[in-house]
């Protein structure tokens, strides 16, 4: 009876093998899907991201541009202006207002003259 009994080992062997398989296989099938839910939430959370950058750019574009008409408004007001100057006040980055305030003042001394 021995002899019966061990050829139905290998197969239970087998078949404890296969169903070990079929269980990774399912905790990996859940696994890939969980990711795949992270990687869509993360798409969409950059794809809000970039919206919302993208509008913020578009609000400070418009601002900075309505405040060096200001700017514009306020030393033309001041006396006469160049359009070299106008030019160069329309071309100004945030970085250059040492320059833009060098090029205000002797306007203003011109005007008392």
């Amino acid at each position: 009876m021995q002899s019966v009994a061990h050829p139905t080992e290998p197969l239970a062997s087998v078949e404890r093998h296969l169903v070990d398989l079929e269980y990774t296989l399912e905790r990996q099938s859940i696994a890939i899907a969980r990711l795949q839910d992270e990687l869509a939430d993360a798409n969409r959370r950059a794809e809000w991201y970039h919206v919302q950058f993208s509008e913020i750019m578009r609000i400070l574009a418009r601002d900075m541009h309505e405040l060096r008409a200001t700017l514009i408004c306020s030393v033309v007001s001041d006396g006469p202006i160049s359009a070299q100057v106008i030019q160069t006040l329309l071309r100004q980055t945030p970085g250059d207002a040492s320059e833009l305030e060098m090029l205000a003042r002797p306007l203003r001394t011109h005007q008392g003259n």
